[in-house]
């Protein structure tokens, strides 16, 4: 759904339930006071949805503005090639939006983490506002219903919710991979000519916009099976062969170096910075909500304690003790909630892994460097290899440590 089409969504909503809430005022029908909370809770859930959607977008272009200077500073020389201004090698296909998996994925966690705590927030004013009951007492049961059977429902029917997100980045991620192996001549292009290159990249990149999680687990292994069933590392297969295989020209050994060292380990290294920072950034955000949520807590529940005791509390309760009950009753599924939220985006370890990562890559830059300033020859070609073999290790085991932590076979629903 796109943004303009969300933002009529919202305003429609928005639109129908002031509607309700009007009618429901001036009428008193008892249908139209029930259905008023629901009317209300359905709205409730709209919007956070969408706020989540709008300000995820807004966030992502006010980190694009921030790192400007930083993404400017890492613009390879336009005297360096691109990668696909080589032979053979082909921009990546067309497909689904990391972005967008990611957020559909985060939106649908949210709004679980939400549900208990809302739920619980209808009953604790039906109980402390209304406990004579009547028609808005009996809505807001209704709408603390709707709220559980809403909750169960997404849990049951969203088996591995982050599978489209995952699938779609191993996927980018592998298409990706593909270019640089072939830019090297590496892996299952390793001693080809361009026309056998050719055709082994048509096939392995049809096989590789037709695989699903399994396929994709198996693509991502850097080593070629037997018909035996042997696995062969393409490290290993480097070192081998040597400088057999086609002859590469000496410049244009060079020139591939120097296109992977900016298009390929530079450019991730970035994304890797950013990406860090980032997560660290929302990881202190939440944290703070959770220890902020966790005092108020606390706060609210000596206050209602020091109200029961001073009989403040009976059967004739006053507006401040009510509001003191509702807030004690509901700032714990808010502790429960911003946890759930946490352990939803995973930041801080998803923190660790890009920090890991970007200095394994650092490492690999370095050694990159070292091998421009060394003398042009078949040995030169040969270590230029194993580097990419272990540059694209490197991010491959990124790429798993990165699935296990965001993977999930269903959704905890911050219970």
């Amino acid at each position: 759904m796109g943004t303009s089409v969300r933002i009529w969504v919202v305003v429609g909503v928005s639109l129908a339930v002031a509607a309700w809430t009007t009618a429901a005022v001036l009428s008193r029908a008892s249908a139209l006071v029930v259905a008023l909370p629901v009317a209300g809770t359905i709205w409730l859930l709209v919007v956070l949805d969408s706020g989540y959607l709008f300000g995820r977008r807004w966030a992502h272009r006010r980190r694009r503005r921030a790192s400007r200077s930083r993404r400017a500073a890492r613009v390879p020389d336009p005297a360096i090639r691109r990668p696909i201004d080589y032979p053979n090698i082909l921009p990546r296909p067309a497909g689904d939006t990391t972005v967008d998996q990611q957020g559909r994925f985060r939106a649908t966690g949210i709004r679980l983490a939400v549900l208990p705590a809302l739920a619980v927030m209808c009953l604790t004013v039906q109980t402390v506002f209304l406990e004579k009951g009547g028609d808005l007492g009996l809505g807001f049961v209704l709408a603390e219903c709707l709220l559980l059977v809403s909750m169960i429902w997404t849990v049951w029917t969203s088996q591995e919710p982050s599978q489209p997100w995952v699938t779609s980045r191993v996927r980018a991620e592998l298409f990706r991979r593909e270019m640089f192996l072939l830019l090297a001549a590496v892996g299952p292009y390793l001693g080809r000519t361009d026309q056998e290159a050719g055709q082994v990249r048509d096939a392995r990149l049809s096989l590789l916009a037709a695989a699903g999680p399994a396929e994709l687990s198996a693509f991502a292994r850097l080593c070629d099976r037997g018909s035996d069933g042997a696995e062969k590392h393409w490290q290993d297969a480097v070192w081998l062969r040597g400088a057999e295989g086609v002859p590469v020209a000496g410049t244009e050994t060079t020139e591939r170096m120097r296109t992977y060292l900016d298009y390929r380990i530079r450019r991730q290294s970035l994304f890797f910075e950013l990406a860090a920072a980032t997560c660290e950034g929302t990881e202190a955000k939440l944290g703070r909500t959770a220890k902020a949520a966790v005092l108020a807590a606390v706060a609210v529940a000596v206050a209602y304690a020091v109200l029961l005791h001073s009989g403040r509390g009976g059967a004739g309760p006053s507006t401040t003790s009510a509001v003191v009950a509702l807030l004690a009753a509901g700032l714990p599924p808010l502790c429960n909630m911003a946890l759930a939220v946490q352990n939803l985006f995973a930041s801080q370890r998803l923190a660790a892994s890009y920090r890991e990562t970007r200095q394994e890559l650092l490492g690999h830059e370095n050694t990159l460097r070292r091998l421009l300033a060394e003398p042009v020859g078949a040995e030169l070609a040969v270590s230029f290899r194993s580097l990419v073999v272990r540059v694209e290790s490197t991010l491959t085991e990124e790429l798993r440590r990165w699935r296990i932590i965001v993977a999930k076979t269903e959704f905890e629903a911050g219970l």
